[in-house]
């Protein structure tokens, strides 16, 4: 309903000199209007299928979700930092079970983040290693020559992973990635010039499916808590118990001393 061809009428972020592109206001302007071609399509009408080739209808698809919410393409990296200042990007800095590598804006929307930091976990229990993000955030005017005109990187929608060298760790990786595609939640392609993943997460449609899981999660983190504590519980109680079976023993056994001294 509402992917819009500007590439195709020249209209690029790098000619954009306000620095910020809001497309979707652009979209409704009767400037856009009269002189963009505009191919409504909306991004559940565009078909695609789940594997890690790209295509051209998943670079549309990305952009019509990003366009479905109403996301900001950044052309500057001083426009990213005042969306940062806004709350509308937050920092993505990294921990023991994921790093950021030579990032120049380490920064996204938040439903990336979430998506980084659940996948890295579960990442990092089942192999052990960290998970290396490449890329976040890109301006437009700093965009690699390689990169497809309407990538979602502008928008704080998308994040770049490093291919891991083990198999096993490629392996896994893949197949989480693709089962998450597989529902829907985000789009993944596996480049080679530099080698990496590039995932452009949904963020509604993300949000809505980990929402269930983390309210699971509470709850089974809640439950462990409280038999952790009905087991700490019952150990003072065993030990309170253990003293007083002693204590009554020391009792009896100097009753009858008392009583054969007498």
């Amino acid at each position: 309903m509402i992917f819009l061809e500007l590439y195709a009428a020249g209209l690029g972020p790098a000619d954009n000199r306000r620095g910020v592109i809001d497309l979707s206001r652009m979209l409704r302007s009767k400037l856009a209007v009269a002189f963009v071609p505009v191919a409504l399509t909306a991004a559940s009408d565009i078909v695609v299928d789940v594997g890690l080739r790209g295509s051209p209808a998943s670079m549309k698809r990305q952009h019509a979700v990003a366009m479905d919410h109403d996301l900001v393409f950044h052309d500057t990296p001083e426009h990213i930092e005042k969306q940062v200042e806004r709350g509308g990007l937050v920092p993505v800095e990294g921990n023991e079970r994921y790093r950021v590598h030579a990032v120049r804006n380490p920064y996204a929307l938040p439903a990336v983040r979430k998506f980084i930091e659940r996948l890295s976990a579960r990442y990092h229990a089942a192999t052990g290693e960290q998970l290396v993000v490449t890329s976040l955030t890109r301006a437009a005017s700093h965009q690699p020559s390689n990169a497809h005109p309407l990538s979602v990187h502008p928008a704080g929608m998308a994040v770049d992973l490093r291919v891991p060298k083990n198999r096993e760790s490629r392996e896994w990786l893949e197949r989480t990635l693709l089962s998450l595609e597989e529902e829907g939640v985000l789009d993944v392609t596996r480049e080679y010039r530099p080698p990496h993943y590039h995932v452009a997460v949904f963020p509604r449609a993300y949000l809505d499916y980990v929402a269930p899981l983390e309210a699971a999660e509470t709850r089974a983190a809640a439950l462990e808590r409280a038999v952790a504590r009905a087991e700490a519980t019952q150990s003072a109680q065993r030990a309170g118990l253990a003293v007083t079976f002693a204590t009554a023993a020391a009792l009896g056994v100097r009753a009858f001393g008392n009583r054969r001294r007498a």
